[in-house]
């Protein structure tokens, strides 16, 4: 059936049939249509992954157009409303959304900034201050201490000469000298020369006895004393001294006669113009004083003590 194009331009409505001209420019209209279509998209696309944000420095709203009037479509008209179309088709089926303009600042003129000034700054003085040295303290014996200690002294010396004599210090057979310990000190007295002057018979001699400033440790096997050893004092010092195996002996005589069980309490003496040991026993009787080589005899006893002061006068 005859095909037929209306156009309306100004109002005017013409009918024609269809010819070989119009069939061929309908054809290039519709192909161009195409054409046009693919490149719009080529370049949408382009655009999308290529943009270049233009520089602006702020965002322009969009004013809404006024309205336009409706003007008659031409032929131009119609290319562009298919190109829109073929464009929002395409847009549709690959379910891309146009993206929205993006408004960016647009770079401002760098400000000039001034060059900081340099400023003159003063090294930082580091002080060391040295950590306080604490002072060092002595630990001040006392007098016991240091008697102590002076005996320890004169036990150590006696023990290395006792390795080599043992019975001269009072070891016998069989004793294990790693055994033998240092006692407890023994002090010695003495007598003034003006109370020994002044004495008169059956007198108590321990009243009269004072501190010779002398000291007497026992060496010790178990129960048993091995020796002693001598210990002085000169000024503040405490000198040790040589080991007495003789009074050691005469110190275990007499502790086996007047035992500390029954009460007895013997008392080493010395007179410093005198050599050797004496003692005396306050507990017995007749006041006493004896010298200690009595202990060696057959039958030993005491002395009384007026005629032995009298001696030493």
């Amino acid at each position: 059936m005859p095909l037929k194009f209306q156009f309306q331009f100004a109002g005017a409505d013409f009918s024609r049939p269809s010819s070989p001209y119009r069939k061929w420019l309908r054809i290039g209209l519709m192909s161009l249509v195409a054409t046009l279509s693919v490149l719009a998209y080529w370049a949408y696309l382009h655009h999308l992954t290529h943009r270049a944000l233009p520089a602006v420095s702020h965002v322009v709203p969009v004013t809404p157009k006024a309205d336009v009037p409706a003007v008659a479509p031409t032929l131009k008209n119609v290319a562009t409303e298919g190109i829109v179309a073929v464009e929002s088709y395409l847009l549709k089926a690959a379910k891309i959304s146009p993206a929205a303009p993006v408004a960016t600042a647009a770079p401002s003129e760098p400000v000039a900034v001034p060059a900081p000034v340099p400023v003159a700054v003063a090294a930082p003085v580091i002080t060391f201050v040295p950590a306080p040295v604490p002072q060092r303290t002595y630990r001040v014996h006392t007098d016991q201490e240091r008697l102590v200690m002076a005996g320890q002294t004169a036990f150590d010396n006696v023990m290395d000469l006792a390795n080599k004599y043992p019975d001269a210090y009072g070891f016998q057979a069989g004793d294990f000298l790693s055994d033998a310990k240092l006692g407890q000190p023994i002090a010695v007295y003495t007598i003034a020369e003006s109370d020994r002057a002044n004495y008169q018979n059956g007198q108590p001699v321990k009243p009269l006895l004072k501190p010779a400033r002398q000291w007497v440790f026992p060496v010790l096997m178990n129960d048993r004393i091995c020796c002693m050893v001598e210990v002085s004092q000169a000024g503040h010092e405490y000198v040790p001294g040589k080991g007495n195996k003789s009074l050691a002996m005469a110190w275990n005589k007499i502790n086996e006669k007047w035992p500390a069980e029954d009460g007895y309490h013997p008392m080493l003496v010395v007179n410093p113009e005198v050599p050797g040991y004496y003692f005396t026993v306050p507990e017995l009787p007749q006041q006493n004083l004896t010298d200690t080589i009595e202990m060696f005899y057959f039958h030993p006893g005491t002395s009384p003590a007026d005629v032995i002061l009298a001696s030493w006068r």
